[in-house]
């Protein structure tokens, strides 16, 4: 798969050159060139959608390293404040000490990415985005459910709340599903929660949702650095 996505990507970057040059010859007629704009809009999506799919692939070289998940989304909210519009805002919110994660920066960088562009984009004019991050304790179920005789493992919590529609029942079993998406915008490629699910689970992680209407939210749940095996 890497290596697919950099040979296409390697293609359109020499299509988006000859491309230019045809451009910039001040001959062209209005309908050439308004032709040509919709040429490099389908070229710049279909480059997006490549660098997206790469995610898809287990990164060449990783790097496993202590996070602090409050400090770190607080690096992040620039980007994810970037996604809202319309008068959408995004919050964040961490009362609590957490337990260190012990994970790849840049799989939980686009991990986090991905699930707050989708509220972002699912959240109504004026709408919020909350983020919130804490911890939880789970004891391990052995056979039959029954309650197990280890200690309980430490789960660091993310969820991200919008107030959006909700999701369907109908369509609750194929939002994860590459390339499908409910949205009606030429961009939306449908592969932003796919994404997430993915690398959340590269990091040994849980991503699960609750929808109602008027209210979603996803749950990206990391074990700690203590029970953590890399």
């Amino acid at each position: 798969m890497r290596g697919l996505t950099h040979k296409m990507n390697n293609i359109l970057s020499l299509f988006h050159g000859y491309l230019g040059l045809l451009m910039e010859d001040k001959k062209l007629d209005r309908g050439t060139r308004e032709g040509l704009d919709a040429i490099r809009e389908g070229a710049q999506e279909a480059s997006e959608l490549m660098d997206r799919t790469r995610a898809f692939a287990t990164p060449s070289s990783t790097v496993w390293r202590q996070v602090e998940l409050c400090d770190f989304v607080c690096m992040l909210m620039p980007t994810l404040e970037s996604f809202a519009e319309n008068g959408v805002s995004v919050k964040f919110s961490c009362h609590e000490k957490l337990p260190s994660l012990w994970a790849d920066m840049s799989r939980l960088r686009t991990a986090i990415i991905e699930v707050v562009r989708n509220a972002c984009e699912a959240s109504p004019a004026g709408g919020v985005v909350e983020i919130k991050a804490h911890s939880e304790s789970h004891q391990p179920r052995g056979k039959g459910g029954a309650s197990s005789a280890t200690q309980p493992i430490t789960w660091v919590v993310l969820t991200v709340t919008d107030s959006g529609e909700g999701i369907a029942p109908e369509i609750s079993k194929k939002i994860f599903q590459p390339f499908f998406s409910t949205k009606h915008e030429r961009h939306a490629m449908g592969l932003g929660l796919s994404v997430a699910l993915g690398l959340i689970q590269q990091l040994g992680g849980v991503l699960r949702f609750q929808s109602k209407a008027g209210k979603t939210t996803f749950r990206l749940m990391l074990p700690s650095r203590a029970e953590q095996r890399v």
